[in-house]
């Protein structure tokens, strides 16, 4: 017969008979038989279930389907299938019982529902409200509360549905020890209080599931497990499970700049990083900083950072920074920080520093004044990067105002003052966003800005190359005030590997310079190019070819870099 012939049977009309609240086109999408596939009988079941659940999910729970009518062609190639349904009245809620609920009260948990008493019982709206219930249970202290769809009913003698929602609650928890598994070298303590959870406070699932991400920016950890809670004799616990990483860094930096046009030949220039993240297994951190430029110019830098100063969510730091610039002069700065902790994104850092300028004594004529600058500032400091090293979203800005005065040691060069006022700002603002799976668009902004009755040549800010704008050599420009932007598009070959394109740009102003007679100037200049990032054995890899508005292809810099965890 015509049943025995269904697989070669192409199914060719489908009609409904009946309906009215739903139309054709909509009832056609919940099918999974489809005109001009092969017919298969067995999908007529699931067909069947799938059309009344789209009447209930508009408020028909009267309605019915009776089992498709089959009418074939003469050869039986062909099908019409037809489906004839009654869809009774529109059924609204009538009323919606909660059971077992103590802690929160019947009339706080429907507040709460977008399912409402003379709506429509949509099944996906109640699944959201029922999770919503749990979720605020959990943030009360009830990390264990179930909700269940106990029944829905049509009572004879009611207008509408009746819902019953049967709650256990649970046990109310608080966390009165914490364990740690996993950890060699970090002590627990440091890891607990980076949680931010007192003793005996109530479980509160929000608080919770942000642990892992928080211990994750400590940047000490190569996994951490979601906390699991468990029931103790006297309360209850967390236990988080994680894994140590490596927690140096060496971080690497060789590049060359070509012979420019009437130059003495290229050379080779360098950066080294050294971090250590995890001093002691206490979170504290050195960093060593290295860099030399070009064949008369480097700079070196020390930092300490001390977390939770006496326990409490304060960050000290200090630091030792060393300029060498040309033959001309040193400059020597000395600071120290204190950050506030607001929460585990947003800070808030105070500052005092002293800045030391000495000219060369080789010269005959000293282009910069021996000079002290004493500032105090402040700084906010926002941070929601989901990775540090390699962020796929979230953001990260910082902004710093500083203001100090500066005093001029002997015979100030021609044109300053021997004391003067000194105010700094400046701003990073770095955006990360994933708008295709596997694919992070990258955009930063960057500003610097110096205001003072006299701005020598020691006090002005100098950007360009790797970590700023890239085609050009390390630090070429200097300003007054200077801005740059570094856009990337990212192609991710694994978590921390992937292959980019840059396009930067870079402004600087300086100052007019009335005693020598030479105007005030500005400039607007841009870098592009193409780069790759490759996690290997001996750490992430860095290599980047970069170019400067209007050179040609044999003045590309060419940049290669290694991070290596030990």
């Amino acid at each position: 017969g015509p049943l025995q012939a269904a697989e070669k049977t192409i199914i060719g009309e489908i009609q409904f008979i009946g309906n009215h609240a739903l139309s054709r086109h909509q009832l056609l999408e919940t099918l999974d038989s489809r005109q001009s596939e092969a017919l298969t009988p067995s999908r007529f079941s699931v067909d069947l279930q799938h059309i009344l659940e789209s009447y209930h999910r508009i408020g028909y729970y009267l309605a019915e389907v009776d089992a498709p009518t089959l009418r074939f062609s003469r050869d039986s190639s062909e099908v019409a299938i037809t489906y004839s349904v009654r869809e009774g009245a529109c059924t609204p809620v009538a009323d919606i019982v909660i059971e077992g609920n103590s802690a929160r009260s019947t009339g706080d948990i429907l507040d709460q529902f977008e399912t409402r008493i003379g709506g429509i019982l949509d099944p996906v709206v109640l699944e959201k409200d029922i999770q919503g219930v749990i979720s605020r249970y959990e943030r009360l202290g009830y990390p264990f509360t179930t909700v269940e769809v106990k029944d829905i009913e049509l009572p004879q003698d009611s207008q509408g549905l009746r819902v019953r929602l049967a709650v256990d609650e649970g046990a109310k928890v608080t966390i009165d020890e914490i364990r740690i598994r996993g950890n060699r070298e970090t002590s627990d303590r440091v890891i607990v209080r980076e949680t931010r959870i007192t003793p005996s406070e109530l479980y509160d699932e929000d608080k919770v599931s942000r642990i892992p991400r928080r211990l994750s920016r400590l940047n000490i950890f190569s996994r951490v497990s979601s906390p699991e809670v468990y029931l103790t004799g006297r309360g209850g616990g967390l236990l988080i499970t994680l894994e140590e990483g490596s927690t140096n860094t060496f971080d690497g930096l060789v590049g060359y700049v070509p012979d420019s046009p009437g130059g003495s030949g290229g050379y080779v220039t360098g950066m080294v990083n050294v971090v250590m993240r995890n001093l002691f297994g206490t979170a504290r951190m050195l960093d060593v900083h290295w860099l030399r430029e070009d064949l008369h110019s480097q700079e070196i830098g020390v930092a300490y950072h001390e977390p939770w100063l006496l326990e409490l969510p304060l960050n000290v730091s200090g630091t030792f920074f060393q300029r060498q610039q040309d033959t001309i002069y040193v400059r020597r700065t000395v600071g120290f920080n204190v950050d506030l902790m607001i929460s585990e994104a947003l800070s808030l850092g105070g500052s005092v520093s002293q800045e030391n300028v000495i000219p060369s004594s080789t010269i005959a004529t000293a282009a910069v004044s021996n000079s002290r600058i004493l500032t105090a500032g402040l700084e906010i400091h926002f941070d929601s990067r989901d990775d540090i090293v390699s962020p796929t979203t979230g953001v990260d800005y910082r902004t710093d105002y500083q203001i100090g005065a500066k005093k001029i040691f002997g015979v100030p060069v021609a044109g300053t003052r021997d004391r003067s006022t000194v105010q700094k700002i400046s701003l990073d603002a770095e955006v990360f966003l994933e708008p295709v799976e596997r694919q992070v668009v990258a955009l930063g902004v960057h500003g610097r800005q110096i205001a003072s009755e006299s701005i020598e040549l020691s006090d002005r800010f100098r950007f360009g190359g790797t970590n700023t704008l890239r085609g050009f050599r390390e630090n070429q420009f200097l300003g007054s005030r200077i801005a740059w932007t570094r856009s990337e598009y990212r192609l991710l070959l694994a978590r921390r590997s992937y292959f980019y394109g840059f396009f930067d740009t870079g402004y600087y102003f300086l100052p007019a310079d009335d005693q020598n007679g030479i105007p005030s100037s500005q400039n607007f200049k841009y870098g592009y190019g193409i780069g790759i990032r490759l996690e290997t054995v001996v750490g992430n890899v860095g290599v980047s070819v970069a170019l400067g508005g209007g050179d040609s292809f044999n003045q590309a810099k060419l940049h290669f870099g290694l991070v290596n965890d030990f």
